[in-house]
Parts: C-alpha cells; structure tokens; sequence
C-alpha cells in the first residue's frame, strides 16, 4: 500500500485533531497521502484516483457517507480497505469492529489483516438506501426527532440520550407491525423493531450482542409492548454506568438474509438519518455481504 486517501470529519466528537496532526503520521512511511475533509463538498471525487487503502478518521456518519461512494464502484474487489481511527460520539461500527475509541494514533500498516463487513440496502423509506448499523422504527426514531432539537456538546451527547430515551420509553405507544420473513410472519404490537447489522445503536444500546457484520446476515431484533418495564431497567442499568443486565428479559432476536416489514407509526430511521413521513409503505431489507473491507 502506497497511496493513501485521509478522509477526516474535522467536527467529529471533542474535534481534537486537525489536517496536520493526521498528516504528520504517514512521515517516514513511504506511503504518499491525499486528505480530504469530509466536510467540503467533492471530497467523494478523491476516490476516482483509486487509492491503495483509506484512513477515515471520524464517527459512524463518515463511515456510512464513505461507504455509499465506495458501493458505486461495483466490483468490490477494486474497493479500497478502510482504517478505522473512531472520533466520533458513539462510534458504534468500531466497537462492533472491536476498535478502541482514541487510541494511540497509527499510520496503516501495509500487512494489516482484513475484514469483511457487511452492509444492508433498503426501500420503502427516505434516505439512500444503504445502511451499515441498522433501519428502525418506534423508540429509537423518537428519540433521534427528539435530540434533533437539543443542542447539545459531545462530552454531554450520550448521557443526555439516555436520559431522553429513558422518558420516551415509559410514554412511547406500541405500534403494530406486520413482519414477512422466509416461510412465516410475525405480526403484533412493538416498542421497538430494530433490522441491525451491527451489535449497537445511538447511545451504545448493546441490542444485537450476537450480530456478526461480516456472517451474511442481518439481525432482527423486536420489543414487543409487554417487556415496557424490562426496557426501562435496561436502560436506567445503562444510565447508572452499568452493562450487566440480561437483555434476554425483553428481546426477540433473528438471523436473516431477507425481509419485508409493515409499520403503523410515522417515523423511521435508517443509521442515524430519520425519515419523520413514513407513510406506511412496505420496506423491503437485504443484505449485501462482503461490501466494505476493513483492515484491523
């Protein structure tokens, strides 16, 4: 690997890193670097000059606008593996990836094992159909509108999430749903029905403690209306900074390749994007495996 794109949020999380700070890594490594921010528009024209590997330095939202560029090249053997370096406020796709948050800083290294990570494409809501987290609807959408109107700072983000979540799930109306998978349906009323591709969503809910985004599946996880109380103790255990609580209590999970789901309620959320009209269309879900590759 010799060339290297940069492709860095400079406003992602406490935003203590700049343009030089990354550069200055790749000093004395032979490799010759190309940094973009993705804040500017046309950074996505980078790629047309096919750089051996990327280092995207940034959150779960540059991950997914680096991802819906490198899905147009359509071979996935010409698309380049990505660096993870998290900066971001939850960072989620790292630590499914098992990537520290803040680490010690790295160039890439050329011998770097690769790993295979899944993405899902979805139709039937707004958005660019392409998710790498998951597509939801019922609580989580609520508490996306709802933070949408908080002006908030990084370092107060999450707590202040939870907190939020905690008084949309006691209040939150179950809304029904229709969900047709290979040979059967499931149908009733949810708190929650998340389609997740990786083990955690907004403020680290630990949903999907099984999902493995490089296995070829999608993990649907359903919170029917009877497990309300079950819900809320998850969520204060996580607000008193604790992850022991059995999340077996309150979720129905599957494997699946393939599905198609009807929701009652108006909001929908594909990664951290809200589609707030749903207009009650059937969503169709797949998954796309081996899309991206990441280098650990």
């Amino acid at each position: 690997m010799k060339n290297i794109l940069i492709v860095h949020n400079p406003t992602a999380g406490d935003a203590e890193h700049s343009k030089q700070f990354l550069v200055d890594f790749f000093k004395d490594t032979g490799m010759v670097t190309t940094y973009v921010s993705s804040d500017e528009a046309g950074w996505e024209q980078s790629l047309r000059n096919k750089p051996d590997a990327i280092y995207l330095a940034g959150g779960d939202g540059t991950v997914h606008s680096l991802a819906i560029e490198l899905l147009k090249i359509k071979n996935p053997d010409e698309r380049p593996p990505v660096l993870l370096q998290p900066l971001g406020t939850a960072n989620n796709i790292a630590t499914t990836l098992s990537i520290k948050e803040k680490e010690v800083f790295l160039p890439i290294d050329p011998n770097a094992e690769k790993r295979k990570f899944d993405c899902g494409k979805v139709s039937g809501i707004k958005g660019d159909g392409i998710f790498l987290e998951g597509v939801g609807m019922g609580i989580f959408p609520e508490l996306i509108a709802e933070m949408k109107k908080q002006e908030v700072n990084p370092e107060e983000k999450l707590d202040r999430s939870l907190n939020v979540l905690l008084k949309i799930v006691k209040k939150y109306k179950a809304q029904k749903a229709k969900i047709e998978l290979d040979g059967f349906t499931v149908k009733g009323s949810f708190l929650m029905v998340e389609v997740m591709n990786i083990r955690y969503i907004g403020p680290k809910l630990h949903l999907a403690p099984d999902a493995n985004p490089g296995d070829g599946y999608l993990n649907l996880v359903m919170i029917p209306e009877n497990k309300r109380e079950e819900l809320e103790a998850y969520v204060k255990s996580l607000i008193a900074g604790k992850n022991s609580y059995d999340l077996r209590k309150m979720i129905f999970s599957l494997r699946v390749q393939k599905l198609k789901i009807k929701w009652k309620g108006s909001k929908v959320h594909l990664d951290d994007a809200l589609d707030e009209d749903y207009s009650g269309e059937k969503i169709k879900m797949k998954i796309l495996p081996g899309a991206l590759t990441f280098l650990k």
